[in-house]
Order: structure tokens, then C-alpha cells, then sequence
């Protein structure tokens, strides 16, 4: 075995014309073989025996013949290639693998922020990535990905499990709005629980978030103790039976500001800072994923904006 001090020293590219020598054991026919001149094979050669510390060849008249320490190093040139190969074979694979099928699955607020958008825009260079997109609650997420059922996924709460990790991607603000204006503007911390609100899917990490964040004098206070005038599986149809007046709902700012824009919904205002929650992307912790799949969540952190400041408290934890 060379020693391992001066291997770390050795120059890959003297490698060519040491083998060239080691197997026509003559450096006129090796300089031939390398397409160099025998001078440069000798320098090379000269070379890699001031790295190692060791002759390489016997000089018997014209012939050059292998020395123990140059056998080490051919079995080493040997290894080092096929080292290579199969890494350049695992770069070329990796390349063929930005195509196929990526799934992930995310909360419907996900779909109504303009990252959906700009990753099919970016996915248009690579027309052979597939895309499979499902819309659930947090909970369901975080069910879908340990299941193996998607890639990963994006999640509006903080968990601790030991076969997932979280990864912070960004922050979205909730808002508790109402198609009343004036109604909205005498809405009080004391009064918000008796008021009528819209059930949707996921609804109890909006409200629940909300409902701790600005009615502190009632912790024990909840989505459960809410009263529902409506429900609907959808969140988009929750939007439209709040702005219809049917009740009230809570859902992160971007996905009703044209309506707060366009005075369809208000917003109950406080002198408080914004209810700020995190967005994270959830996978299996030290699980290696295809290219693919990695290029996709590449995209993602690419195309967020800087990280807001948290301003806001801590997620309510999962009991998943």
C-alpha cells in the first residue's frame, strides 16, 4: 500500500503516462501509446517518484520494468478509474433522472400563493419532470409522508418526529375577515368566540393560531369551541360563503387580498404585530431522493422571498 501522506499528494494526471509505461514496459512505445513525447513520459513518471519517495521502474537497458511500490500504484491507478466511472455513471444517471414523476402534497392555501405559479414555470425546462400535486390539511400531509405516498410535503405546523425533518421555506399571515364592514370594525378579543364562523378543511390551524394569538385572555379557547353557520370541503368555497355572509373566517392574507382590495371582504384590525405563522417543507430525515426530486425542492427555496423576521409565536404543536 503507498503511503498514504504522499498519495494525497499525487497528480491524476501523471497517472496516463505511468500505465502507458507499466504495460509496453518501454517509454519510446509508452510515449507512443500516450500521444507524448518520451521526454514528457519520463518527466511525468520522474514526477510521481518525487510524490511517492520510491523508484517506480527498473532500468534494464531499454526495458522499464514495474517495481513493487509501481505495482501498488498501478493496482491504485486501477481503482482510482473505476471510482471514476462509476461516478461519472452516477452524474450521467442523475441527469437522466431530472424526468419522471415528482409528488408532493401541500395545504389549498399553498395552491393560492404565487409559488405554484412560478414552479411550473421553472419546471418548463424540463419537460420530462412530472407533476403530482395534492391538496390536504397539515395533518394529512404529514400522514402522506411518512407513508411514503408522496415525496414530501409542506406544512403549516411544527412537529418532533424522529423519521421526519423540517426545513423553514417561509411565513404566511392569518386574518380573520367578514363581509360586514361595520360589523367587522365592532368586532372586540371578548366577542370574537361568540361570533358565527365558516368550517373548512385544515380550518383548525388558522383558527386555532388566530383565535391563541389575539384572544389571549382566553386560552383554553379554540376552533372547537367555535360556532359553524357553514361548512364546505374546499377553501376556496369557505372564501365565498364569508364573502357571501354567512359567516366569519380566518385564512392567510394572500388568499383573500383581491377581495380586501376590492372591499368584498374587511379585515378585523388590531394594534397588534401580524399573526405570522411558518411554512416548512417536510421529508424523511437522511433519506436520499432522486435528482428529480431534489431539483423540484431546489426550486422552491429559489423562488421564496427573503425570510420575513418571526415575529410570530411558535405554531401550535402537532399531535400527530
Amino acid at each position: 500500500m503507498l503511503y498514504r501522506k504522499e498519495c494525497q499528494l499525487l497528480d491524476p494526471r501523471l497517472f496516463k503516462a505511468f500505465m502507458a509505461a507499466a504495460e509496453t514496459e518501454n517509454f519510446t512505445s509508452a510515449a507512443t501509446k500516450a500521444n507524448m513525447t518520451q521526454s514528457g513520459v519520463s518527466q511525468h513518471i520522474a514526477k510521481l517518484e518525487e510524490q511517492i519517495g520510491l523508484p517506480l521502474f527498473k532500468r534494464i537497458g531499454k526495458r522499464v520494468i514495474v517495481t513493487d511500490a509501481g505495482k501498488k500504484l498501478e493496482k491504485y491507478i486501477t481503482e482510482y478509474a473505476y471510482s471514476m466511472n462509476v461516478f461519472l455513471d452516477y452524474v450521467h444517471q442523475q441527469q437522466i433522472n431530472l424526468s419522471g414523476l415528482v409528488s408532493y402534497a401541500m395545504p389549498p392555501s399553498c395552491l393560492m400563493s404565487p409559488h405554484f405559479p412560478q414552479l411550473l414555470e421553472k419546471r418548463k425546462k424540463y419537460p420530462g419532470i412530472n407533476l403530482k400535486v395534492t391538496l390536504a390539511p397539515s395533518h394529512e400531509v404529514i400522514k402522506m409522508v411518512l407513508n411514503d405516498q408522496v415525496d414530501f410535503g409542506f406544512i403549516t405546523r411544527n412537529i418532533d418526529h424522529p423519521l421526519l425533518s423540517l426545513k423553514f421555506f417561509c411565513q404566511e399571515e392569518y386574518i380573520l375577515v367578514g363581509s360586514d364592514e361595520k360589523a367587522v370594525k365592532r368586532l372586540m378579543p371578548d366577542n370574537i368566540p361568540e361570533q358565527r364562523f365558516i368550517h373548512y378543511p385544515g380550518v383548525d390551524v388558522y383558527y386555532d393560531f388566530w383565535l391563541r394569538y389575539h384572544c389571549r385572555g382566553k386560552r383554553h379557547f379554540n376552533s372547537l369551541m367555535l360556532s359553524y353557520s357553514g361548512h364546505i370541503n374546499s377553501l376556496q368555497g369557505a372564501i365565498t360563503m364569508v364573502a357571501g355572509g354567512l359567516g366569519y373566517g380566518v385564512f392567510p392574507r394572500h388568499c383573500v387580498q383581491n377581495l380586501l382590495e376590492k372591499k368584498v371582504l374587511f379585515e378585523y384590525l388590531n394594534t397588534g404585530s401580524p399573526s405570522l405563522n411558518d411554512i416548512s417543507i417536510v421529508k424523511f430525515a437522511g433519506h436520499t431522493y432522486p435528482r428529480r426530486v431534489e431539483q423540484v425542492i431546489q426550486w422552491f427555496f429559489e423562488m421564496k422571498e427573503p425570510a420575513q423576521d418571526r415575529q410570530a409565536e411558535p405554531a401550535i404543536a402537532s399531535n400527530f
